[in-house]
């Protein structure tokens, strides 16, 4: 079964991700992938395009464990490749942990990359000059599928989406020319994304019909591009992801209230983080944004709360058969303040 199919299957059955259901996780991973000997620290999507030089459609022509040869078929946005790029390393692999009976990176790109389908690849030169890295072996890349959609990645490989290749092409360019230091996307970007939060969240419970399926990709989309663009939204419309009950749409929801320009966003985001009804990987997120904000201002609030902050197990949902097992992210609620407490004295 592969990425589409698979998340399509988590979002259907599921309200929310449970995090110990390891069966259930299995279908959630975008990649069917082997026993790893070696885990890393999967970089989060907006690290993996601050950090590429280019963002491209590729055809794969020959691909090997370690090493790929494409062809290029259109440079969307950063430094133009040359019409035959190879790729044989990683920008953003951060090892945790090798094993002694297979020390390396157990690559499988001869699966990963088949000859003559098409990918969107997100590249870095490497210091030779003479070839390119992709982000790890598991993100910085995006297939298009035979069904013509394209397994997309806005915030961490773990957690995917599918979406139609013109609004991946026009979402993640602005995505790039955003975090490469532009002032601002193409008009048709924002108006993807006001068209796409205007409308009601979806209702991810029960036997979930394909429409609301796809209007919960298309606003996961557009609410994280929100995000990673810095594109503030009004709370009118951020309210009701906020207030919705499913784990993914809340995360989308408060990644974008973080970049808003309310006066009171950062009371705003310690009021979601205390709200025990709110999902505890959100509640976590919130908090990760309270960090990134750098919202100092609510220091002794969070140094209150914390004696009461839930410690219910939290994670982003894999499994030790994964190699991104490796990714750090807080066991909790209570795990993430008292971290923000730590770096903030």
């Amino acid at each position: 079964m592969r990425a589409n199919s698979m998340f399509r299957v988590c979002v259907r059955i599921r309200k929310r991700l449970p995090i110990q259901a390891c069966s259930f996780l299995l279908l959630c991973f975008a990649f069917s992938t082997p026993v790893f000997g070696t885990t890393w620290d999967e970089p989060w999507h907006k690290d993996v395009v601050a950090k590429a030089d280019s963002f491209g459609l590729y055809q794969a022509v020959s691909s090997t464990s370690r090493h790929a040869v494409f062809r290029k078929v259109q440079t969307f946005a950063g430094a133009a490749t040359e019409e035959s790029v190879e790729v044989d390393g990683f920008y953003g692999l951060t090892l945790m942990s090798t094993s002694s009976i297979s020390p390396g990176i157990d690559g499988d790109w001869d699966e990963t990359f088949r000859s003559g389908s098409r990918y969107y690849l997100f590249l870095k030169k490497a210091p030779t000059g003479k070839t390119w890295k992709i982000a790890t072996p598991t993100t910085g890349f995006a297939s298009i599928q035979t069904s013509g959609k394209v397994v997309a990645t806005y915030r961490i490989s773990l957690h995917q989406a599918t979406v139609d290749p013109k609004i991946y092409e026009l979402t993640q360019t602005c995505i790039f020319v955003r975090l490469h230091g532009s002032d601002k996307c193409s008009p048709e970007a924002y108006k993807y994304i006001d068209d796409q939060v205007s409308v009601a969240a979806p209702t991810m419970s029960g036997n979930v019909p394909p429409d609301q399926v796809d209007r919960f990709f298309t606003q996961h989309a557009a609410l994280e591009t929100a995000y990673l663009a810095g594109y503030p939204l009004p709370l009118e419309i951020l309210s009701k992801f906020l207030a919705n009950a499913y784990i993914h749409i809340q995360i989308s929801g408060v990644r974008a209230l973080s970049v808003s320009n309310l006066k009171d966003r950062n009371q705003l985001l310690m009021t979601f983080v205390m709200d025990r009804m709110k999902d505890p990987v959100a509640r976590v997120i919130a908090v990760r944004m309270i960090r990134e904000v750098n919202a100092r201002d609510l220091k002794d609030q969070v140094i209150t709360y914390l004696p009461n902050a839930s410690s219910e197990e939290t994670g982003l949902g894999m499994n030790i058969m994964d190699p991104r097992v490796g990714t750090v992210f807080p066991s909790s609620v209570k795990e993430a303040l008292t971290q923000l407490v730590a770096e903030w004295k």
